[in-house]
C-alpha cells in the first residue's frame, strides 16, 4: 500500500486547514495525507489541535471512539486511559505547542522535520501566518499609534518562518493563507505582496538557507491563482528569462471567495498554491495552472439556514439572576417596550406601514407562549428517524454513528443585559419582516436601543448590530465574535441571542464532532481565526491531483504554451 503524503502544518491555530487535507481517503479507505506535525503556540487552541490528532488516530485504529466521545461527554481524558494512551503519545507528538520566530521554537521545528521528513517521498506545506499585520483592522489599530513603524513590526515577517521552513525542507507543494489585507499592505511605500511573491518564488536566494542532504535539488517555486490558470508567479518575457512581475490589480486572483465553493459564509481570503519547479516543469505550468483552478460547486449558495439544520434551538441567558422564567419576563417586556415606542416615534428611513409590521410581530412575541428552550444544549445520542442525507449534512456529522442525533458539542448559549436582549429582539425581528439586518442608527433609531457610548452615531460605534441572515452564506466569522456577539446575531427572534460556537464552527464547516478546548472566549478566537476545512478539503483535491500527475510522469502536452493574464 503506498504511503500517504506527509504534511506540516504550521501557524496551524485548532486545524481548520490539516482537518480539510487530512479528511481526504483513497478507494481503500487509507488516507491520502497523514500529517506529521502541526504547531500552534496559543494554549487553548493547541489542546484543541492535540485532541483532533488523537481522534484521527482512534478513528483509523480498531478500538473504536468511546474514548473519545465519552472524553466530550465529561469523561476521563485519554491521557489517563491504559488503553488509548499510547495513541495520546503520538497525538502529542504531531501538535507541538511552539512559537515560531524565535531561536527555541524554530529550532524545535527543524529538529523533528529533520528527524521525521521522509526526503525520498513529496511531502506537502500548509499554514497561514498571523494576519493581524495585515488585517484592515489591524491597520486601523496601528495608525492610531504614533510610534508605530510597520518596518519594525515583526508580524509583517512571519511568513519568513515559513519560508525558512521552504528553502530548508523543499517541500513539493506548499498552501499558504492569509486576510486580504495582504495584498494591500504596504512597509514604506511599496505593497508588501509583491515581495512576497518573489521571496516565495526563491526562498534560498531570499533566506540564504540551504536544503540539508537527500531533499530536492530543485529550490525554486510557482506560484499559483486557484481562481484564474492566466494568473501565476513568475511569468517571464524577454531573452533573459528574467521574472515578469503580475499587475496589482491580478492580484485578486489569488483571493478565494469561500461561498462560491460551497461554504455558508463569505469569506475571502487570499490562498496561494507554490510547486516546485521541478515538478511544474514535468508536467507543464498551463497544465499545472488549469488542473489547480477550483471551480464553483455550484450556482447556488449555500445558507446559514441550511448550516443550522438540525441544531437545537436555544434561549439567551440574563447576565443576572437567569432563569427560564426571568428571561422570559424580559423578553415580553423588552419586546412591547419596543412596539409602544416604535408605534409612536417616527423614522426618516422606515415607513410607517413598516414600522407597523415589525411592531406586530414583537407584540405577539410578547403576547405568545413561549417554548421553554435551554441555554446549553446536553449531548444525549437518541435515535435518529433519519441518518443525514446531504452531503453538507453528512460532512457536519462526521464519524458519528449515523443512526443517533443529539450529539452537538460548544454549543451554550451566552448571557446578555436586558437592554441587549432589547437590541438583539428588535434586530432579528426587523430582519424577518424586512429581509435584511437593520443599518445602524439609520434603523436602530429609538432612543430605547441606544448603547451607552458617546459615539454611538459616529465611528465604529455606528453600525455594530448585525443579523446572521438565514436566506443568505454568513458574514466573515472573525474572532471579534470572542468579544461580543453584536455583529453576530442569531435570525431567530424567539431565541434572542448571538451565535454560540458551535454554530459559529458550522458556518465554518467544522464537523459537529470537532471539540473546541478552552473557555467559551478562546474556543470563539480559534473558530474565527480558522480556515473553513471543507474549504480545505476542496483545496487539497486539487494537491492530490496534480501529485498525482507528477507520480505518472505527465509530460508537457507540445502545443501548450503559456498564456498571459
Amino acid at each position: 500500500m503506498t504511503k500517504p503524503v506527509q504534511l506540516v502544518d504550521l501557524f496551524a491555530g485548532p486545524g481548520g486547514l490539516g482537518e480539510g487535507f487530512s479528511s481526504i481517503r483513497r478507494p481503500d479507505r487509507s488516507r491520502q495525507f497523514k500529517t506529521l506535525v502541526s504547531v500552534e503556540k496559543e494554549a487553548s487552541a493547541h489542546r484543541t489541535l492535540t485532541l483532533r490528532a488523537f481522534y484521527r488516530l482512534l478513528l483509523d485504529s480498531d478500538r473504536g471512539m468511546d474514548a473519545y466521545f465519552e472524553y466530550l461527554q465529561g469523561g476521563k481524558h485519554p491521557s489517563s486511559r491504559d488503553d488509548v494512551k499510547d495513541l495520546w503519545l503520538e497525538a502529542e507528538q504531531e501538535a507541538l505547542r511552539l512559537e515560531l520566530g524565535g531561536e527555541d521554537g524554530n529550532h524545535a521545528l527543524e529538529e523533528r522535520l529533520h528527524q521525521g521528513l521522509d526526503h525520498d517521498r513529496d511531502w506537502v506545506l500548509i499554514g497561514g501566518p498571523p494576519c493581524q499585520a495585515y488585517s484592515v483592522v489591524g491597520r486601523v489599530r496601528n495608525r492610531g499609534n504614533k510610534s508605530y513603524r510597520p518596518e519594525e513590526d515583526k508580524r509583517h515577517f512571519l511568513y519568513r518562518e515559513y519560508l525558512d521552513v521552504i528553502a530548508r525542507f523543499r517541500p513539493a507543494v506548499f498552501v499558504m493563507e492569509n486576510v486580504r489585507g495582504m495584498l494591500t499592505s504596504r512597509v514604506g511605500k511599496e505593497r508588501i505582496f509583491g515581495q512576497i511573491l518573489e521571496d516565495l518564488r526563491d526562498p534560498v536566494k531570499a533566506t540564504g538557507h540551504e536544503g540539508p542532504e537527500g531533499c530536492s535539488s530543485a529550490s525554486e517555486y510557482t506560484i499559483f491563482s486557484l481562481k484564474d490558470d492566466r494568473v501565476y508567479f513568475p511569468r517571464t518575457k524577454g531573452l533573459f528569462n528574467t521574472p515578469d512581475p503580475l499587475e496589482e490589480h491580478e492580484y485578486n486572483s489569488f483571493v478565494i471567495k469561500a461561498e462560491e465553493h460551497g461554504i455558508p459564509q463569505a469569506r475571502h481570503r487570499v490562498i496561494l498554491v507554490g510547486v516546485r519547479n521541478d515538478i511544474v516543469k514535468g508536467v507543464g505550468v498551463q497544465t499545472m495552472a488549469t488542473s489547480l483552478k477550483v471551480d464553483s460547486t455550484d450556482d447556488e449558495k449555500r445558507t446559514v439556514e441550511q448550516a443550522f439544520i438540525g441544531l437545537p434551538p436555544l434561549r439567551s441567558g440574563l447576565s443576572r439572576e437567569d432563569s427560564y422564567e426571568a428571561w422570559h419576563e424580559a423578553i415580553k417586556r423588552v419586546a412591547t417596550k419596543v412596539a409602544n415606542e416604535l408605534r409612536s416615534q417616527p423614522s426618516e428611513h422606515l415607513e410607517p406601514e413598516d414600522r407597523k409590521r415589525i411592531a406586530a410581530e414583537l407584540k405577539e412575541i410578547a403576547e405568545t407562549p413561549h417554548e421553554e428552550l435551554p441555554r446549553r444544549h446536553v449531548p444525549n445520542g437518541k435515535p435518529r428517524p433519519v441518518g443525514p442525507t446531504t452531503e453538507l449534512e453528512k460532512w457536519y456529522h462526521g464519524a458519528q454513528d449515523p443512526n443517533t442525533k443529539g450529539l452537538w458539542y460548544n454549543h451554550e448559549a451566552r448571557s446578555h443585559m436586558e437592554k441587549d436582549l432589547a437590541r438583539y429582539l428588535y434586530c432579528a425581528t426587523f430582519a424577518k419582516v424586512m429581509g435584511y439586518s437593520p443599518i445602524g442608527t439609520k434603523e436602530i433609531y429609538l432612543d430605547y436601543l441606544a448603547p451607552m457610548h458617546a459615539n454611538w452615531k459616529t465611528g465604529k460605534f455606528a453600525d455594530r448590530f448585525k443579523v446572521v441572515l438565514k436566506d443568505q452564506p454568513s458574514k466573515t466569522i472573525t474572532s471579534h465574535i470572542s468579544k461580543d456577539g453584536h455583529y453576530f446575531i442569531h435570525y431567530d427572534p424567539k431565541q434572542c441571542r448571538s451565535l454560540t460556537v458551535r454554530e459559529a464552527a458550522r458556518l465554518q464547516t467544522f464537523p459537529d464532532d470537532y471539540y473546541f478546548e478552552g473557555n467559551r472566549t478562546e474556543q470563539y478566537v480559534q473558530v474565527g481565526n480558522a480556515v473553513p476545512p471543507l474549504l480545505a478539503r476542496r483545496i487539497a483535491n486539487k494537491v492530490v491531483e496534480i501529485l498525482e500527475r507528477a507520480q505518472r510522469g505527465e509530460l508537457q502536452q507540445p502545443h501548450s504554451k503559456v498564456l498571459q493574464a
